[in-house]
């Protein structure tokens, strides 16, 4: 991701007091982020639904079925193809 992004990406973190940006204290033109108390709960409960969300998944699909999907996703991930060698191949 280019600085760009994942600095518009972390304002309205810190804007929402879910994480604190400081300079970094070995080099002052580093940022240093930290997760607010604020931000650590929201995060438990992101982790609560997510987890509830994967289990309901897996008993609508099947825990097999859902275990190869899974499979097959990082099957994909792993592949060593840029972008513009996939849409050589549509």
């Amino acid at each position: 991701m280019d600085r760009t992004t994942l600095g518009r990406n972390i304002l309205p973190l810190e804007r929402d007091g879910l994480i604190e940006i400081a300079p970094a204290a070995s080099d002052r033109r580093a940022k240093k982020i930290r997760l607010t108390t604020a931000g650590d709960k929201r995060l438990g409960l992101a982790r609560t639904g997510w987890q509830r969300a994967q289990a309901q998944f897996e008993a609508d699909f099947s825990p097999d079925r859902a275990a190869e999907l899974r499979a097959l996703l990082r099957a994909v991930v792993a592949m060593e193809t840029t972008p513009a060698q996939f849409a050589e191949r549509s």
